[in-house]
């Protein structure tokens, strides 16, 4: 199969299966065939049984737990459409269809130190003084996320926590702790 013909068929089949999983929570192959074929995709339904490997490694997602699978779905998204940004031609597309931010240079530059340095999570440290807020890193090799632009920092961990690459949980005081996610690491291998 050519390399665009291969592309293609991953994007349509990847691009049904979100389309299947956001109306229905079936979890068997023969549920998310019979539904292409109420939906008009007969011929890729028709392909999906025909070829037994393609029909395992369905099989083997659609059993993926409903919440968990959406998740995955969501985390290729915005990671297609963050690689496409990248080329000339497909970035304002990817920009216009993508309904998850894009990470900034600043974004990427938080994810890097935090998995760079083997930290578990980052805490948020308010400072009141004017100075800019601190984020010491818990774990690991220590220090503190370095940042340029203070305007946009919240704008940042949003857009990171949004793409599902870093985890929010709360302190017992209310401080902020982000930690890593594998999905970081696996981002930061494609960067």
């Amino acid at each position: 199969m050519d390399p665009l013909t291969a592309a293609g068929t991953f994007a349509t089949i990847v691009g049904l299966l979100s389309s299947y999983k956001a109306e229905r929570s079936g979890t068997e192959l023969t549920e998310f065939t019979s539904w292409l074929k109420e939906s008009h995709y007969e011929s890729i339904a028709n392909s999906i049984e025909r070829h037994s490997l393609l029909s395992k490694e369905l099989s083997a997602l659609l059993a993926t737990n409903h919440a968990i699978l959406v998740e995955r779905l969501s985390q290729l998204d915005s990671r297609i459409a963050h690689l496409a940004s990248e080329f000339e031609g497909f970035g304002n597309l990817a920009r216009l269809l993508n309904s998850k931010p894009m990470l900034s240079k600043q974004a990427v530059s938080i994810l890097k130190q935090l998995v760079e340095s083997g930290a578990e999570y980052f805490m948020e440290y308010k400072v009141y003084t004017g100075k800019p807020d601190e984020y010491p890193l818990i774990g690991g090799l220590g220090g503190r996320i370095k940042y340029d632009d203070r305007r946009f920092i919240k704008d940042d961990l949003e857009s990171l926590l949004s793409a599902g690459l870093v985890r929010l949980e709360f302190g017992s005081k209310g401080s902020k702790k982000y930690f890593v996610t594998r999905a970081a690491a696996e981002f930061l291998q494609g960067t």
